[in-house]
């Protein structure tokens, strides 16, 4: 059995303030750093193969701490990188709201309909994801486990494909700052999703 976490990076002052970060390039703010100091002893019981991360900084920043501890540098994956906003990327969803409330309604209510003349499309985020997250199942030894911080749209994307549901579904899954999804992989049964939005123990 293989066992994959996928952790949301740790909060950024554009989270707080309500801001689409898509992607915007902040770093944690002082929140954040003590949510990713906290993985330390979260993560103390998983004994990591590898650690993986967006080229986002709020992702680097957010394995930090573990990666230290564990002394594993961790490997920077472009295809981990969060969902693109376009348009909207950086904007407070009260602008948002205020400019285009269609669209904001249609961003939550029916993502996957929505052409925010984005880099991409959310269907080649998730297909870049995914292509990914299998590349590095391919790679792992059998009763391995790897951990990987990426955004949270990204992770939902992810979690759509692994129980074959619409991405027009991905804003119904709750996903908080450092929250995991762990998934295993098993060769007779294939993926399974143990845990969503996790803040506890991995």
């Amino acid at each position: 059995m293989k066992t994959i976490y996928l952790v949301r990076h740790g909060e950024t002052l554009a989270n707080r303030q309500g801001i689409l970060q898509g992607w915007s390039n902040n770093p944690l703010d002082d929140t954040g750093e003590k949510q990713a100091a906290a993985l330390v002893a979260r993560a103390e019981r998983v004994p990591l193969a590898a650690i993986y991360t967006s080229d986002l900084i709020r992702t680097r920043q957010t394995a930090a701490p573990l990666a230290q501890a564990r002394g594993i540098q961790p490997i920077v994956l472009p295809g981990l990188r969060e969902v693109s906003f376009g348009k909207w990327d950086g904007h407070h969803l009260d602008e948002i709201q205020e400019k285009d409330p269609e669209t904001l309604r249609d961003i939550f209510l029916k993502p996957a309909q929505v052409d925010l003349e984005a880099e991409e499309d959310l269907y080649a985020s998730q297909k870049r994801g995914w292509k990914t997250f299998k590349g590095l199942v391919e790679k792992m030894e059998p009763d391995t486990s790897i951990l990987c911080v990426s955004h949270g749209g990204l992770i939902r994307l992810l979690v759509c494909s692994l129980l074959d549901i619409p991405i027009d579904n991905m804003w119904k899954l709750s996903l908080y700052n450092t929250a995991f999804v762990q998934v295993v992989e098993t060769e007779k049964y294939g993926y399974r999703v143990d845990k969503l939005n996790d803040m506890g123990l991995l």
